[in-house]
């Protein structure tokens, strides 16, 4: 794995062959100080991923609770019950797991050990969802595939942000293929499948600066192609486009774990922020699955700025206990990039 030799701007140089041309904001390639840089933001996708998750965990699956706070309430990070103040749940964790198994594979996965990985650290991970927990049990027990647990589920989608920060924007196909054998991994249904590929191609995309309006054309045009691949029905499509034409509505009981509707309302939140920290606040005062919604806008949303900026507009990021220190999800940043810049290649 190569190491760090570089950071300008946001871009992170990493030693490949100086010929290789990586894509740049506006998807053509350039070269800083001799070394090929891409772009990646030395964790700033991490960090705001954390920080959304932190901020929703308190308010999960408390209908209602969310959208009756003050932005002030929500930012203050109260404790959940059981829980440390400003702690992140399994969304932050599996991410970040997702994250070093690529990097670790110069961004080549693989399902059965990510699973392995996956079944040895879940006495560590808080707030493992259903989908996830079964998965788990059965590979425990030693069952060859995952089978449908009757409900599509959200966590393949929460986990794909790594997979689109690793994959180019222009390896549409080779992404999805990739995010259907990591998802299918845990979660088996068409459904969750589709989701996770919506959430790899907008990862991808937001990396490259693409707008929100774009990375909702994105997600538009990618979710077809992804229910035809794995046979699923064309609703997330249908939904996503009501959300471009300004005509979604999210629930008012919150949002549920529903994969197309955690989808949706991500990017119903993403599209019209104006920055980070309302984009966030957004997310919590839909209610329901508040921190896989914020911590996948957040996701999204952090693709565009470094870490120190995010520390800048988010003054309660200081409150987040990250599961890592920020040295290492810095690294993982870093590795991440290495690998996306090897699979431009």
């Amino acid at each position: 794995m190569f190491g760090q030799v570089g950071q300008e701007s946001g871009w992170i140089a990493v030693a490949i062959p100086v010929g290789q041309v990586v894509g740049d904001q506006q998807g053509q390639g350039r070269v800083v100080g001799g070394r090929t840089a891409c772009p990646s933001l030395a964790g700033g996708q991490l960090l705001d991923l954390a920080g959304g998750d932190a901020l929703g965990v308190p308010w999960e699956s408390r209908p209602g609770a969310g959208a009756h706070a003050t932005s002030s309430q929500i930012e203050q990070l109260p404790a959940r019950e059981g829980w440390p103040r400003g702690a992140t749940s399994d969304d932050t964790a599996l991410t970040l797991l997702v994250a070093h198994h690529l990097a670790d594979r110069d961004g080549d996965g693989d399902p059965a050990a990510f699973l392995a990985d996956l079944a040895e650290q879940e006495p560590a991970i808080r707030g493992l969802g259903p989908t996830t927990t079964a998965a788990i049990e059965q590979f425990r027990r030693g069952d060859e595939a995952v089978g449908s647990t009757g409900r599509a589920t959200n966590g393949a989608a929460m986990r794909a942000l790594a997979i689109g920060w690793v994959l180019p924007h222009d390896q549409a196909e080779r992404r999805r293929q990739v995010t259907i054998a990591m998802s299918g991994a845990t979660h088996a249904d068409p459904a969750a499948l589709v989701a996770a590929c919506v959430i790899a191609t907008c990862a991808s995309w937001a990396l490259e600066g693409a707008s929100p309006s774009m990375l909702l054309e994105a997600a538009i045009e990618e979710a077809p192609q992804a229910a035809q691949e794995v046979g699923a029905n064309a609703r997330l499509a249908e939904m996503l486009t009501h959300v471009s034409a300004g005509t979604w509505q999210p629930p008012a009981n919150g949002i549920s774990l529903d994969p197309y509707e955690t989808v949706t309302a991500v990017l119903w939140c993403a599209t019209p922020a104006t920055a980070l920290r309302s984009g966030l606040v957004n997310a919590v005062q839909l209610g329901g699955d508040t921190d896989t919604v914020a911590a996948l806008v957040g996701g999204l949303m952090g693709s565009k700025l470094t870490a120190e900026q995010v520390r800048a507009e988010l003054p309660w990021h200081q409150l987040v206990a990250l599961p890592e220190p920020e040295s290492e999800i810095a690294d993982i940043a870093v590795a991440l990039a290495t690998a996306r810049a090897i699979q431009s290649m």
